[in-house]
C-alpha cells in the first residue's frame, strides 16, 4: 500500500511539472480572488475596528476624565483641611495655601473663597476673574442649588453646566467648611469646560472623534471636527453628584490611518502569496510525509497506552481485534469475529453492568470500563476492562464501535488484598474493644474495694491509726483510686460506645436540672481556682428530648474541662437556646485555649491539647472523644472554637426532636 501511495505522488508531481502553463494561470487566479477577498475583508475590518476603537476610546474617555476631575475634587478638599488648620481670616493667607495649586493645576480656571451667605470674597488668581468678585451665589438658580446641597449634605457639589462670570462655559464645585455644626464658608474651584476636558484628553484622539459632553441635557462641552462616520455611542458616568452624558462618534479623519494600511496589507498579501504559492505543493508533499510518521507515532503510543484494541460493525459483529489480543486474554480472534457481545458472553460480569453496556450498546451510546474475565489456555483467570465509543460517517450513520481493553488482573488482586486487610482490621478494632469494656469491668471491681477500705482507714472509722502519716497515706490512696476508677469509666464509656453497646433511653427533662447536677459537682474545683461561673439559660427554656445519662455526661464533661484548663480567677459561660429545629447549648470559658494545629485532632481517642502532661492535666484524653460520640449518637453536631491563650468555646446542637405521644413537661 506504501509503495501505491508513493508511485501515486510521484505521478502527480509529474503532471504538474509537465503542465508548465497551469501553474502561471493557477497563480494569477489565486492572486486575482486573494487581492479581491483581501480587499472586501479590509473594509469590513476598518469597520469593525472603527466600532471596536470607538467603544475603547468611550472607556478611555470617561475613565480618564472621572479620574482627572476626581484628583481636583480631592484638591479642594485638601485646600479645605489646610484652611481649617491654619485657622485664618486674611485673604493673604488664602492666597498661599491656593497659589501653589493653581501653579500645579493649570486648567483651573479659579479658587475662591465664598462666604456663608453666598458672596465670593477672595479670588484666587485675580487677573481674568475681576468680574467673579462679590458675585452673589444665592441669586443664581443653578450654583446656589449646589450650594445649599453643599451645606445640607456636608459634602462636595457641582453645579449644572453655566455661562461663567469670567467668560465662557463651565461648572463650579463647592467645598463646605464647617467649625463643629456652624457653616463658615466654601471653598469654590471654577473649571472651564473646555479647559479642563481638553488637558484631560490627548489632542491626537480628539481630532479622529467628535465628542460630546452632557449634563441633564444641557451641553458642557462639543467638538464637531468633521462629519460622522457612524452613530455615536454613549456612556453615563458620575462626578461627584452630578451624571454626564459622553457621546463619540468617529470623523472621517479616521479613515486617513486605515486607509494606508489597508493598502500596504493588499500589497504584502499579494507578495506573500505570489512566493508562497510556488512553494505550497512542496510543502503539501512534506506535510503528507510528515503526516504519514506521525499517524506511526500515535499507533506505537496507543499500542503501548492499551493492551488491545477491538471493533464492530454496523451490526455490533465484532470486526477486528489488534495483535496482542490472544496474548492477553488467552482466546483466539477468531472465536469471536463475527459475533456480537450477546454471543460471546462476559463471564463473571455483574448481571446489572452487564445488561446496561448491552443497552448502551444497542442505542450507539459510548460505555466506559465494562469488566469481565476470561480463562487463559494455563488456567489463570484474566480479569479484563473494556470501553467503546460508537462511530459514525459523514452522514450521521452508525458504522460500529471503536474500543480499547486493559488487563486489570493485577488491580483486582491488590483490591482483594486490601479488602481483606481492611477486615482483619476491623476484626482487630472489635477485639480491642470488647478487650478493653471486659478488662475495664475487672478493674473496677477491685477499685471500688480501694476506694472504700482507703475511705475507711482515712476517715478513722475504727478508732485513730496511729502515725500522723497513715492517715495521709490513706488520703493519697483514695485520691489515686478515684482517679484510677475516673480512667477506667471513661475507657469503659468509649468501649461501649465504640462497640455500639451503649444503650440509649430516649425521655424528657429538664436542661436545667442537669446543669445544676453538673455544677453541683464541679463546684469544689470551682471555688478552688476562684473561677466565676456565668449562666444564660432561659427560664422559659423548653424541655429536652434525649438520652438523659448521656446529655448529664457531655455537660459534666465540659464543665470538668472548662474548670482544668482555665486559670484561677476567670470565668465560665454556660447558654443555651432552642428553636423548632435544633437544642443548642455551649460551655466556654477564658483557660489557655487549644492551638489552631490541634483543632482538627482534639476529639480523637487519647488526644491532649498539649504534649506535657503538667499543662494538659491528668486523664485519658477520651474526654472530648466520648462527648463527640454521644453527640453524634443523637444526630448533633460538635462545634470548637479557640485562640490560643484567650478561651475556648465547645458548642453542641441537638435535633429539637418533639415528644412521643404521652409524654409530658417536666415540672
Amino acid at each position: 500500500m506504501t509503495d501505491y501511495a508513493e508511485k501515486g505522488v510521484q505521478g502527480l508531481l509529474r503532471r504538474l511539472f509537465h503542465n508548465v502553463v497551469l501553474i502561471p494561470v493557477l497563480v494569477f487566479g489565486f492572486l486575482l480572488s486573494a487581492t479581491a477577498f483581501t480587499w472586501h475583508e479590509i473594509n469590513r475590518y476598518h469597520l469593525l475596528q472603527q466600532i471596536s476603537d470607538s467603544h475603547e476610546y468611550l472607556e478611555f474617555v470617561t475613565a480618564h476624565l472621572g479620574a482627572h476631575l476626581d484628583v481636583r475634587l480631592v484638591l479642594g478638599e485638601l485646600i479645605r483641611q489646610e484652611w481649617l488648620d491654619y485657622r485664618s481670616d486674611e485673604p493673604e493667607d488664602f492666597t498661599a495655601i491656593v497659589k501653589p495649586k493653581l501653579q500645579r493645576f493649570r486648567d483651573i480656571q479659579a479658587i475662591n473663597w465664598v462666604d456663608k451667605y453666598g458672596v465670593i470674597r477672595w479670588v484666587n488668581p485675580v487677573t481674568g476673574n475681576e468680574n467673579a468678585i462679590g458675585l452673589e451665589i444665592r441669586e443664581l438658580p443653578g450654583p446656589n442649588a449646589a450650594l445649599s446641597e453643599a451645606v445640607r449634605s456636608g459634602n462636595v457639589q457641582l453645579s449644572q453646566p453655566i455661562f461663567l462670570a469670567q467668560g465662557g462655559r463651565g461648572f463650579v464645585a463647592y467645598i463646605p467648611v464647617f467649625e463643629g455644626d456652624d457653616i463658615q464658608g466654601f471653598i469654590n474651584i471654577v473649571f472651564r469646560a473646555n479647559d479642563l476636558i481638553e488637558n484631560a484628553l490627548p489632542s491626537d484622539d480628539r481630532r479622529h472623534y467628535d465628542l460630546h459632553i452632557e449634563d441633564t441635557g444641557e451641553v458642557l462641552y462639543e467638538n464637531h471636527t468633521a462629519p460622522h462616520l457612524s452613530e455615536s455611542i454613549q456612556k453615563i458616568i458620575t462626578v461627584a453628584n452630578r451624571e454626564w452624558t459622553v457621546s463619540i462618534a468617529p470623523t472621517a479623519k479616521v479613515t486617513e490611518t486605515y486607509s494606508l494600511a489597508g493598502a500596504n496589507l493588499l500589497l504584502l498579501f499579494g507578495l506573500i502569496f505570489s512566493v508562497v504559492l510556488p512553494l505550497t505543493l512542496f510543502q503539501l508533499l512534506r506535510s503528507n510525509l510528515s503526516l504519514r510518521e506521525t499517524q506511526g507515532r500515535l499507533a506505537d503510543f496507543a499500542d503501548i497506552s492499551s493492551d488491545w484494541f477491538w471493533e464492530t460493525d454496523s451490526k455490533l459483529r465484532f470486526s477486528y481485534f489488534s495483535g496482542r489480543f490472544e496474548e492477553v486474554t488467552g482466546v483466539p480472534p477468531g472465536q469471536l469475529i463475527g459475533k456480537t457481545r450477546r454471543q460471546v458472553g462476559a463471564p463473571d460480569a455483574d448481571p446489572d453492568a452487564y445488561q446496561q453496556m448491552l443497552e448502551k450498546m444497542d442505542l450507539h451510546l459510548p460505555f466506559r470500563d465494562f469488566e469481565h474475565t476470561r480463562i487463559r489456555e494455563n488456567g489463570s483467570k484474566a480479569y479484563l476492562s473494556i470501553s467503546g465509543r460508537p462511530a459514525f460517517d459523514d452522514r450521521g450513520n452508525f458504522i460500529g464501535y471503536r474500543g480499547v481493553g486493559k488487563d486489570i488482573t493485577e488491580s483486582k488482586k491488590n483490591q482483594k488484598v486490601v479488602a481483606d486487610a481492611l477486615m482483619a482490621s476491623e476484626a482487630a478494632n472489635r477485639a480491642k474493644s470488647e478487650f478493653l469494656a471486659t478488662m475495664s469491668h475487672e478493674f473496677r471491681t477491685p477499685l471500688n474495694a480501694i476506694i472504700g477500705f482507703s475511705e475507711m482507714l482515712k476517715e478513722e472509722y475504727f478508732g485513730p491509726l496511729g502515725a500522723r502519716n497513715y492517715k495521709e497515706y490513706a488520703g493519697d490512696i483514695n485520691g489515686s483510686g478515684r482517679h484510677m476508677l475516673d480512667l477506667v469509666n471513661d475507657i469503659l464509656d468509649f468501649s461501649a460506645i465504640e462497640a455500639s453497646k451503649r444503650q440509649m433511653e430516649m425521655e424528657v427533662f429538664s436542661f436545667d436540672e442537669i446543669l445544676r447536677d453538673s455544677i453541683r459537682n464541679v463546684e469544689r474545683q470551682l471555688a478552688e481556682k476562684g473561677l466565676h461561673l456565668k449562666r444564660e439559660v432561659p427560664d422559659d427554656l423548653a424541655p429536652m428530648y434525649a438520652d438523659k445519662r448521656s446529655i448529664y455526661q457531655i455537660m459534666l464533661n465540659l464543665l470538668t474541662n472548662a474548670v482544668k484548663f482555665t486559670n484561677p480567677g476567670g470565668s465560665i459561660t454556660v447558654h443555651a437556646e432552642c428553636d423548632d429545629e435544633r437544642f443548642t447549648f455551649s460551655v466556654s470559658d477564658t483557660g489557655i485555649g487549644i492551638d489552631a494545629s490541634q483543632l482538627d485532632t482534639i476529639t480523637e481517642p487519647f488526644a491532649q491539647t498539649h504534649s506535657n502532661a503538667h499543662i494538659a492535666g491528668t486523664g485519658t484524653g477520651l474526654g472530648l472523644t466520648i462527648v463527640k460520640s454521644l453527640v453524634e449518637a443523637h444526630k448533633g453536631t460538635l462545634v470548637i472554637d479557640s485562640v490560643l491563650g484567650e478561651g475556648t468555646s465547645v458548642t453542641i446542637s441537638l435535633p429539637n426532636n418533639a415528644a412521643p405521644a404521652g409524654h409530658k413537661d417536666p415540672a
